[in-house]
């Protein structure tokens, strides 16, 4: 067996090889969250407690978190961190016996709580955007983005990363680099079309990239989600640009009913990642129980 980590160490070794496996910034900071918090909860004296706390000590933090009033879910995604964690120190051998082996997690009813928008929200997002008290060309700018997003599905670092030369403009496709470095076509239609040409019109910089800021020849997510913020500061709902993507998704499966078409448009590596869009949301099914209701 190698020589034991400190926990920090662990830690910085463990998400190394995670990003090489092309884990995502989203994912890589829940491991960090996960992994501070079990150490956190029953530090060992000499800083050793991921390597050296051994089987008791998982069992004690899982317990805890168990008994506790975390959502299952929260729990779960914890336990699956300290799962992949301790798989990975095994096969490396920084810990002799892998200590996660007979603890299982929790079970949770499945249910989708996916959010996407409704078609009265996305039109109301458009008109806020209209009404925005600044120039044309920012105007056509965020015209542009929201059309991407909401009807083509994209992420909002896809989006942030498309340069002119990603665009066929004949074919009507975008050549993407998703998660993990994998290539895709997302097509895109008339109005989102329509969006970006008139941006283009606009578009000062000659850089490489479709959206840009006044300092920056690229837009950032940050960026994006500043400017998403601030429209939903008009309207009487708030929403992310992940929840524009969900609604994309959502319509598509909506309008196909196949999963495989909503997978490569998301760039799912899983089918099973895009069932969400497949499977009824809360809101759908208290609708449908709303309409079954017995009210004598």
């Amino acid at each position: 067996m190698k020589e034991f980590l400190k926990d920090e160490k662990a830690i910085e070794y463990f998400v190394g090889i995670m990003q090489s496996k092309g884990k995502s910034e989203n994912t890589i900071r829940n491991y960090l969250s996960d992994l501070r918090h079990f150490v956190k909860s029953d530090p060992h004296p000499r800083g050793d407690t991921l390597c050296r706390g051994g089987k008791k000590a998982v069992e004690k933090y899982t317990q805890q978190i168990q008994n506790s009033d975390l959502a299952k879910s929260t729990v779960n995604r914890r336990i699956q961190t300290l799962r992949t964690f301790y798989a990975i120190m095994t096969e490396e051998g920084f810990v002799e016996e892998n200590p996660m082996n007979e603890i299982k997690s929790s079970k949770v009813a499945k249910q989708n709580d996916t959010k996407w928008l409704e078609r009265h929200q996305v039109r109301a997002i458009f008109e806020a955007i209209d009404n925005q008290r600044q120039g044309e060309e920012k105007r056509v700018m965020q015209r542009a983005i929201f059309s991407i997003l909401v009807n083509c599905g994209l992420r909002v670092s896809e989006l942030c990363d498309i340069k002119m030369d990603d665009i066929d403009w004949d074919g009507e496709f975008f050549h993407i680099v998703g998660k993990g470095d994998k290539y895709r076509k997302v097509p895109f239609n008339v109005a989102t079309k329509r969006a970006m040409m008139k941006w283009v019109k606009y578009r000062n910089m000659n850089g490489d990239y479709l959206f840009h800021t006044e300092r920056s020849d690229r837009m950032t997510p940050r960026a994006v989600q500043h400017m998403t913020k601030r429209i939903g500061e008009q309207l009487d709902f708030a929403f992310t640009p992940h929840e524009l993507r969900h609604t994309a998704l959502k319509r598509i499966a909506d309008t196909t009913g196949k999963i495989e078409i909503v997978a490569t448009v998301a760039g799912h590596e899983n089918v099973n990642t895009s069932k969400r869009y497949i499977e009824p949301s809360m809101k759908e099914i208290g609708e449908a129980m709303k309409k079954s209701e017995f009210d004598f």
